[in-house]
């Protein structure tokens, strides 16, 4: 066979391949769509439950202010493998509290039964919330019941609002305080040779300690234990008083309460019955059987009377005024929304909407939902100049802090009229940092090297090499500039001298009831009391919510909806039941969020890692 001769038949069998390939792909795609219109019409398709009888809040997974899939999803989930427990779940915040409300009103709801065995948990500025409308509910004079086999802080401190709280006989109440730990690599980086090049300024600004530290800082342990303890005392005096008894005899000290319990012979059931964590030992028949004159209704099936507007709609009755509400939640990164990412780019896009839309849409204020421990100094300006433009037109901004709103969710922040946080939210950590590794040990310790000419050392700049002197001076006074900026603009916003911000500064984390008396926020209250405050500065009194929700790639959001739907992988179920493989996980996946330009990030690592 000659060469030509072979080279046609290789070209033939390469032409076959790719064949097959390109109509492979194309199959795919015709499944997709195909796939795609039937999955539609199936969610479209509303099965009719009974909207009476008691309430039951069977919550799987996590609480977040705004979530990135629908109940649809979940439900068609539902339908396609059979009813299974999702721990991963996110769920709304404020359209559970809106159905806990409507439910105190309604006359066909007569109590709420919480089976929050699947429920992970929330922040407590989310907790406390949802115990607000616990809260309204009982005043309705409808009974609250809890029942679980092995309550969590979280759940126990929503089953503290219940009028009787049900525990299995072999059951334990798990509440026992707060840790704030961390994943620490130096050894690690020094093992793989990798130089890890630190920038930063703050004291204790503690993102950076896990990349050049085996262990936190006393510095970081200082402040994280000052707050920490704080959150701690609140959520104690939460549930003494819910339950009316001293916080003493609920959660004592770890020797008393281990002499109670061998008291007990070990059973946790009677400990928490006799200390007064419960009041019933029930099982799970025992349970049902005193509730079954009553139809039971999830919380997923119970249907909001009225949906929430959107700028999108046309159904403004009467030109309403409107107060639009954005969410920051996430590590606040560039380009588009994602779970637990806050992309600049779709909310700058919201925000200039609202912006370019306020006489049509009768816009009269906006609420920022901020729940986030920061990100990208790049994308958090854009957030924030948005803001300023907004202000320009003299709309009022006014700032509701979640859970979290540090360092990067401070920044945006500034930009505001008004600033509404939580008595447990974690804020502050005013500070910056940058960190940059390189590979030039480790290559060489393989054999490979790196070498060139340039013409400037700030032109070197590669990751298979040192970085020049010149470049780590550079960049660190790029940092100090970007501490600069962040303080002026705490000062301008908050009234204060730069001196009296450096001094509150320097990665300092304070807790909301902390950062009203140092003058970082204006008032301690929820979701709501911003909401009031939004209205009294826009001087309208009736007014409705737009809540924003990003324009989406339709594509991207059905590849979103079906990898919801999949199976869990071998890797997930791993990183869901060891905790610590899941912080790995987190901290490895925050490295390809931070693309900053030029390296800045104001984030707070530890804020994140509470339970």
């Amino acid at each position: 066979m000659s060469a030509l001769s072979a080279i046609k038949s290789i070209w033939k069998v390469i032409n076959f391949i790719r064949e097959i390939f390109l109509n492979l792909i194309f199959l795919i795609i015709i499944i997709l769509i195909f796939s795609g219109i039937t999955l539609v019409k199936e969610a479209q398709k509303k099965e009719i439950i009974p909207q009476y009888g008691a309430l039951v809040l069977d919550i799987e997974g996590v609480i977040v202010d705004t979530t990135l899939y629908s109940d649809e999803i979940y439900a068609l989930q539902n339908k396609i493998y059979g009813k299974k427990v999702n721990t991963s779940r996110e769920n709304s915040l404020f359209e559970l509290t809106q159905k806990i409300a409507q439910a105190a009103a309604d006359p066909k709801i007569t109590s709420i039964v919480l089976k929050l065995d699947n429920f992970v948990g929330a922040d407590m500025s989310s907790l406390q919330y949802i115990g607000k409308y616990l809260t309204k509910f009982s005043e309705a004079n409808k009974p609250i019941y809890a029942y679980g086999s092995n309550f969590n802080q979280s759940q126990y401190y929503l089953a503290s609002y219940a009028n009787k709280i049900y525990l299995t006989p072999l059951g334990a109440v798990n509440v026992y305080g707060l840790a704030a730990n961390n994943l620490y690599y130096k050894t690690l980086l020094d093992n793989l040779k990798i130089n890890t090049h630190v920038f930063r300024v703050g004291t204790y600004k503690s993102a950076i300690e896990p990349f050049i530290r085996d262990d936190m800082s006393e510095e970081a342990k200082s402040n994280t234990t000052r707050w920490l303890t704080l959150m701690w005392n609140n959520y104690l005096n939460d549930i003494s008083s819910q339950r009316k008894k001293a916080d003493t005899q609920l959660v004592p000290a770890p020797d008393t309460m281990l002499a109670n319990l061998k008291a007990t012979n070990g059973n946790m059931a009677q400990y928490a019955i006799s200390n007064g964590l419960v009041d019933v030992i029930a099982s799970n028949y025992q349970f049902e059987s005193e509730f079954t004159h009553q139809h039971h209704i999830s919380i997923y099936d119970y249907q909001l009377k009225s949906k929430n507007k959107n700028l999108d709609s046309d159904d403004n009755e009467g030109n309403k005024p409107l107060i639009a509400v954005v969410f920051v939640n996430g590590t606040i990164t560039d380009g588009e929304n994602s779970s637990n990412v806050a992309g600049s780019q779709d909310i700058v896009e919201q925000l200039r909407k609202i912006r370019k839309n306020l006489n049509v849409h009768n816009i009269q204020a906006v609420v920022l939902r901020v729940n986030s421990p920061g990100g990208s100094v790049d994308a958090s300006e854009a957030i924030r100049s948005e803001l300023e433009a907004l202000r320009s037109y003299q709309i009022p901004i006014v700032i509701s802090m979640g859970g979290m709103a540090a360092s990067g969710g401070y920044w945006i922040s500034t930009a505001s009229d008004y600033i509404v946080a939580s008595p447990n939210t974690i804020t502050g950590s005013i500070g910056i940092f940058g960190i940059i590794p390189t590979f030039e040990n480790s290559l060489s310790h393989i054999g490979v090297y790196s070498d060139g000419v340039t013409t400037s050392p700030l032109a070197n700049n590669t990751s298979t090499q040192n970085l020049p002197i010149e470049m780590n001076q550079l960049i660190q006074t790029s940092i100090d500039n970007g501490y600069q900026t962040f303080i002026s603009l705490v000062a301008k916003a908050r009234n204060m001298t730069i001196e009296q911000v450096d001094k509150i500064g320097q990665g300092q984390v304070w807790l909301g009831s902390e950062a009203s008396k140092i003058g970082l926020v204006d008032k301690l209250g929820d979701f709501d009391d911003a909401i009031e405050i939004a209205a009294t500065l826009a001087n309208v009194a009736d007014y409705e919510i737009d809540w924003q929700k990003p324009q989406g790639n339709w594509f991207n959001a059905f590849y979103s909806d079906v990898i919801a739907m999949l199976p869990k992988s071998t890797a997930e179920i791993f990183f869901e039941h060891l905790p610590e493989a899941k912080q790995l996980q987190q901290h490895v996946s925050l490295w390809n969020k931070f693309h900053d330009p030029q390296n800045r990030y104001i984030y707070c690592l530890n804020c994140a890692d509470v339970h």
